[in-house]
Order: structure tokens, then C-alpha cells, then sequence
């Protein structure tokens, strides 16, 4: 691969509204390009949904204004899947019927393993939206579909790590979790992270407790704090997603928890904790985070934020946003530099291509279609000073190539 080739989709202003292959997109045409946008809309998982759609919708709205595809407007057709699996086959069905070849989906695994067996029949692609789970490019495989998001390998092995790096005195770490098997792999590929680069430094290797569990959507985490707090950890990491989550430091700030713990990890609830608890904030959590705007600026991230203020007012986008916007641009540049929405010709230029988006340089390994990212860390906590009650204190980014699983595509790993 070239690097010539491999420059084709670089950036939107390269992509949009400037190539069309003859009798296929022409910009005489007047009709728009259409992608359909899965993703939950209503119900527990439409927090993650509704950041998705607006991610997608700054995309359609940037390329628009920079001459559309082809010199065809986009188009973004939204449907709900309402977190149900039949619902995503369903409203696929639909779409794809009414002629539409390209789609974003996110972020559920049980929904998109629903839909991605369908994609080849169909002549679509897509590109699925921040799912983790390693099954989508392991042993559930499409050519058809690729994954813009980290795995758990790459996005927690590189958490541990980082954490061994901040703090390699700790010696003992805490796990707080849900009950819920799709969560353990955040606390395996933590560990294992954690440990191998404890060794790395030729640190005594860390003990880590079993997890300390949580049913589901509980409004009382009492005991468990309770537990946490006579663990004689000094590391512990958070687990718990979405409301849980803020349920859960809330509770713990009424503990004490706040201060036992020299080194607080929370796996993936980054800015919405603050968001939520403003001035009672935990003083000191580092959180993974899928694009944070401003641990590795670029103009197009800086373009996202700034219509997400014009929009929210909110100045610090949650990472769906950043993701959601990628997916779309990966998807229009793709069809500015073929002329074709026929997955034929779309899946090795995606393969081939260097897109520019909210997260970088936007890359898919050829033989799983897993993005390849550096992974993005923040450590916030409260600031008295701040009229929001808190603040982002300092970021950290590490190379995922060096902690992605190996490709098995048709295969499960591990």
C-alpha cells in the first residue's frame, strides 16, 4: 500500500463535492446521497443514541457546506432501533429496501450483531459506531462492516497501563462493577494491562481483587461502598456505566471514598460524571474517553466542538459526538473518491483510505476493519475556582497499535 493511495480520503475538503465517477454520482444529479443512522433513540440506551445523532448530523451539516459528495447534498435518515435487536433488523430492512447502501450504527453489540449478517446481501457497508465488544471483528467478521471504536484490549489495556505508569507503588487495586458479563472484559483487559506494565518497569507484580458487585440499574450502593472502603486498596477502578455510575460517586462522596483512594479509574463515563455532579465531583478521576477535543487538536475537532456549542452550549462534547462525525466523514469520503456507493468498490477504499477526522487520522486494519487509534485518558475532578465546579486538570495519550488484540477475523479471540 502506497502512500500516495493511502492519502486519497485525507480530510473532507479532499472528499467532498470534487469526484464522481461517470454514469454513477454525477453532480448533475440532483438527488442527495443518503445514509441511514441506526442507532437508540428512546428508552436506557438513548443517552449514548442522542449524542450519536448529533455527531452524525455536525458530519452531514460540515460536508454539505463544503459541497456535499459528488455535488450531491447528504442526507441522513435517522431511525430509532429502541435498544431491540428485531427493531435494528427491522428499520434495516426498511432502508435498505428503499435503496439506501450506506449506514452507521451504534452502539450496542447484541444490535449490530442483528444487522451485520445482513450487510452483503443488501450491496451495503457501514461503519458501526464505538462498540467494544471483540466479537464484531473477531468471530462475527463482515467484510462489509468496520469498527470506529476501540476494542477492549486496545482502550483498557492501555488504561492499565497508564495507571501502572502514574502510580506504580500501588500494590493493591479494587474493582467496582455491574453484574453484567459484557463489562468483564473492561476489568480483564485492565489487569492485564495493568500487570504486564508493572513488569515492563520491573515492579512487584499488583494484586488485584475480585470484583466488588453491583446489580444492574441499583439505586443503593451502600455495601458495596462499605466493602470498598475496608478493602485496603489503594487503586480502585469504577466500572459502573451511565447513571449507575453517578448514583454510585454520589453516594461515596458521603463515605469518604472521595480520599481513600490514591488512584480512581472510571472506564468509560468521562465527562458526564462531572456534568453531572458539578461541584461535587470526586477531586481526582482519570477516565478513558473515545476523543477528548483537546488532548490531540486538529482543525476538524475543533470545527466539531464549535457547532456543538452553536447547538448545546456545551463545551465538552461527550466522545460519541467525535466518533459519530468520523463514521459519517469515513463513509462520504469513501464515496467522493470512488463515485459509488456499491460496496464492491467502497470496502478497499475504506481499507486503503487515511480519513481526517474529530479522533485523527481515521485508519482500519485491513484484515479485521478495526480502527487503530491512540487512546485518549483525562483526569478531572472538582475545582473549587471553576464556576462549573470542576475542571479537566491534564490528558494522556497512548498508541493503540501497541495494545490491539491480534486479527482473527472469523475467529473468536483468546
Amino acid at each position: 500500500m502506497t502512500m500516495k493511495r493511502r492519502t486519497v480520503l485525507t480530510g473532507l475538503a479532499a472528499g467532498a463535492g470534487i469526484l464522481a465517477a461517470p454514469g454513477i454520482l454525477r453532480a448533475q444529479d440532483s438527488g442527495p446521497v443518503r445514509i441511514g443512522l441506526i442507532t437508540t433513540l428512546s428508552g436506557p440506551g438513548q443517552f449514548y443514541g442522542n449524542h450519536i445523532q448529533t455527531g452524525a448530523e455536525i458530519a452531514v451539516e460540515r460536508i454539505n457546506k463544503a459541497g456535499g459528495v459528488a455535488g450531491r447534498p447528504l442526507e441522513l435518515v435517522v431511525r430509532d432501533d429502541k435498544g431491540n435487536p428485531n427493531t435494528a433488523v427491522t428499520v434495516f430492512r426498511e432502508l435498505s429496501g428503499s435503496g439506501i447502501r450506506l449506514f452507521a450504527q451504534g452502539t450496542f453489540t447484541a444490535l449490530l450483531l442483528a444487522t451485520t449478517p445482513l450487510l452483503k446481501e443488501a450491496n451495503a457497508t457501514m461503519v458501526m459506531v464505538g462498540p467494544q465488544a471483540l466479537a464484531l471483528t473477531h468471530e462475527a467478521f463482515t467484510p462489509n462492516a468496520f469498527r470506529l471504536g476501540f476494542s477492549s484490549p486496545m482502550a483498557y489495556g492501555a488504561f492499565g497501563a497508564l495507571m501502572a505508569r502514574r502510580f506504580p507503588d500501588i500494590g493493591r487495586w479494587a474493582i467496582m462493577m455491574s453484574d453484567v458479563a459484557a463489562l468483564r472484559d473492561i476489568a480483564r483487559y485492565f489487569e492485564v494491562g495493568l500487570k504486564r506494565e508493572y513488569a515492563a518497569l520491573g515492579r512487584s507484580e499488583p494484586e488485584v481483587m475480585n470484583p466488588v458487585l453491583a446489580t444492574f440499574g441499583a439505586a443503593d450502593y451502600r455495601n458495596q461502598i462499605s466493602t470498598l472502603m475496608g478493602s485496603g486498596a489503594e487503586g480502585l477502578l469504577n466500572v459502573l456505566q451511565g447513571t449507575d455510575s453517578v448514583s454510585y460517586y454520589k453516594q461515596a462522596r458521603t463515605f469518604g471514598l472521595d480520599g481513600k483512594f490514591k488512584a480512581v479509574a472510571d472506564s468509560g463515563n468521562e465527562l458526564s460524571i462531572a456534568k453531572a455532579m458539578g461541584g461535587n465531583t470526586p477531586r481526582s478521576i482519570w477516565g478513558w474517553t473515545g476523543w477528548y477535543q483537546d488532548a490531540a487538536p486538529n482543525p476538524v475537532s475543533r470545527e466539531v466542538l464549535d457547532a456543538h456549542i452553536r447547538r448545546t452550549g456545551d463545551g465538552y462534547p461527550n466522545w460519541y459526538v467525535g466518533v459519530a462525525h468520523d463514521s459519517i466523514a469515513v463513509l462520504a469520503a469513501a464515496v467522493a473518491a470512488t463515485g459509488s456507493t456499491d460496496s464492491a468498490a467502497l470496502i478497499p477504499t475504506i481499507e486503503a483510505g487515511n480519513t481526517m477526522g474529530c479522533t485523527g487520522t481515521i485508519a482500519f486494519r485491513k484484515d479485521d476493519h478495526t480502527f487503530v487509534g491512540d487512546v485518549t485518558f483525562v483526569r478531572f475532578g472538582r475545582e473549587t475556582g471553576d464556576p462549573k465546579g470542576w475542571r479537566v486538570f491534564e490528558t494522556a495519550t497512548l498508541p493503540g497499535d501497541r495494545f490491539v488484540e491480534p486479527a482473527t477475523p472469523g475467529k473468536p479471540f483468546g
